[in-house]
Order: C-alpha cells, then structure tokens, then sequence
C-alpha cells in the first residue's frame, strides 16, 4: 500500500504552541489505480475463523443499486486485480471477501466517520450537524500522503449527490482533517521488535485484542489512568492480571468499559429520550435488542444518516465494506 504516491520527510513546526495547529488544507487525491488496490480497505486477520474461500466480488445486491445497463453490469462483476489474493496485503491484513476477519483496519473506520461523522446513527437524531475530527496525530511512520489517501481522500465523490437525494445529503460533507505527526512517541518503544524479520508489505500487526481507552476526568481504574478493553469481548479487563496470565477464581471479572459500545448505547438512548425527539426509544434501552431490531430503530430514528450510510456503501471503494448483514 506504500506504493501509488511519493512520501517525504516531515518538518517540524517548533512555532505552534501545545494548543495550536496548522491550518492547513489538501488537494484530495485522484484514483487512478483502484484495480490494483490504491484505495483497498483491509480488515485484521481473527485467527479464530475458519477458513473458507474467498466470495466473489460483486459489490452490494441487485436491489440496492440503481439501474444499469447489461454491459456496465459485467463490467462491474469483473474481479479486480487486487481483489484474486492478498498476498500483497500487509501482514496480520486480509481483503474483505477472503473470510479472513470482519474487523475493519483503523484508517476505514477513520474514513467511514469523515463523511458520516463520529456520533452515529442514534445522537444524530437530536444534532443539526455531524461530528467532524478537526485534527489527527499520528506518533510512529508518518507520511501525509499515505494518511491523506486512508483516512479521507479515497471517499472522494459523495458530495456530488444531485436530484431528489440532494436536500438528505447537505449536512454530509467529506471532513478533510489537519494531519500531523508529533516529535514525542506515544509509545516508549516499538510495540514489535522486527529486527531480522522481512515481511511483504507493512510491518503492521494486529495480533493483540487489547485497546487502551482514556478520556479528561476520567477515573483511574486498576491501578492505571486509561481502560484496558479486550476487544474480543468488549469488556474492560485488569491489565496486570493478564499479563500475569491469571484467570479461575483469582482473576478480577470483566466489566463494562463507560467508552464501550454497550455503555455508549444507553447513553445516547437516554439523551434522546430526554431531547424529546422521538419516542420510538421509550422502554427499549432495557431490553435486548437482536441486531435487526437494532437497524429498524435507527432507520425510524435517524433515517437521513441511515441513508448516507446506505450511500456510502453504494461507493466504488466502500461497497466493498464488510457488513454484518446491514445493507
């Protein structure tokens, strides 16, 4: 993926204060080889399933696009190169359709949110407008190019929506972000000693289930100032107590971290019920709600992003987003 683009050196700004940026715009960056896996979305590789073979490449069903002729339709059904194998990937990396893992990489869901916005389907009932990142800092590899490309410029086009659909999409822009790098790691070290290893690709890996969670005001917990989620779960677990592989009747029980998605949930169904904005909530945040009883209500509460969402999908590159049958 580092191919397609020039990378250069960054300068550090020594005149921005703790609190500044710059301001800076960029031009966004043209496709001009999407077949050969420019734009390519990833998911992490979840050595828990089953291998099976990779599904055709077709994009979203019949029913959901509009209509085409013959010729474009076996067009559109023709594999692209960077689609037949994933060997080019970057390690612990998969393609969507090769069975591999349903987890997106970091940089999609980035680019998913700087068009749909940060807050999600339920808050966006009660907000005028989406939640844009202003800023991105990045501590380890930095390229502008390469950010640039991942996290926004390969959602270029959804803002060209004329016609009957225009008036739903106005609120949704295409959020280009000030990208920067810091001159202080974020970590102490490299997360992977690599030396000796070559690999084909990036030398990412996505081979820990821990996320670390950390907020203003938040309160330490376990001895440490940010959660520990174990994303295979999703609940918030002792640190130390994992790494000291404890586990039986001595290991401190998970719980839910206030950042998960469980806990965001009921508090974005609590500010709707309060905000008076629709009762399609009432009694529903104590129930247990099956994934489609979950879509119907977003569908009913916030039916202009569920729409942008649904376009989104419709996308040259994001039709190919792994869905949890949503579409």
């Amino acid at each position: 993926l580092k191919n397609f683009t020039k990378m250069e050196k960054e300068k550090f700004n020594s005149s921005l204060g703790p609190d500044e940026w710059p301001q800076q715009t960029h031009i966004p960056i043209q496709g001009h080889s999407l077949r050969l896996g420019q734009f390519a979305l990833l998911v992490k590789k979840d050595g828990s399933i089953s291998q099976s073979s990779p599904n055709e490449d077709t994009g979203p069903s019949e029913t959901q696009l509009p209509e085409e002729s013959p010729e474009r339709q076996k067009k559109r059904r023709k594999q692209w190169p960077c689609r037949e194998s994933d060997s080019w990937c970057p390690p612990s990396c998969s393609l969507t359709n090769f069975n591999k893992g349903s987890i997106h990489s970091c940089s999609d869901k980035i680019c998913r949110w700087n068009f749909l916005g940060m807050q999600g389907s339920l808050l966006m009932s009660v907000l005028d407008a989406p939640l844009y990142m202003t800023t991105l800092t990045v501590g380890r590899k930095f390229s502008r190019a390469i950010c640039q490309r991942a996290v926004c410029c390969r959602a270029d086009g959804f803002s060209n929506t004329d016609g009957d659909d225009a008036q739903n999409f106005g609120k949704y822009i295409l959020n280009h972000p000030t990208l920067m790098e810091t001159n202080v790691y974020m970590d102490d070290a490299g997360t992977h000693d690599m030396t000796g290893v070559k690999s084909v690709g990036q030398d990412v890996m996505f081979d820990s289930n821990l996320c670390w969670a950390w907020w203003p005001d938040k309160a330490p917990d376990y001895g440490y100032a940010a959660d520990c989620i174990d994303g295979k779960i999703g609940l918030k677990i002792n640190f130390l107590e994992s790494t000291n592989n404890m586990d039986g009747q001595d290991a401190t029980p998970p719980t839910v971290s206030s950042c998960s998605s469980f806990a965001m949930f009921h508090l974005n169904m609590e500010i709707i019920q309060h905000s008076g904005v629709s009762n399609i909530t009432a009694g529903k945040s104590q129930k247990k709600l099956t994934l489609s009883d979950m879509q119907q209500m977003k569908r009913q509460i916030s039916a202009q992003y569920e729409s942008a969402k649904a376009d989104f999908f419709r996308h040259r590159v994001f039709r190919q987003w792994s869905c949890r049958g949503c579409r």
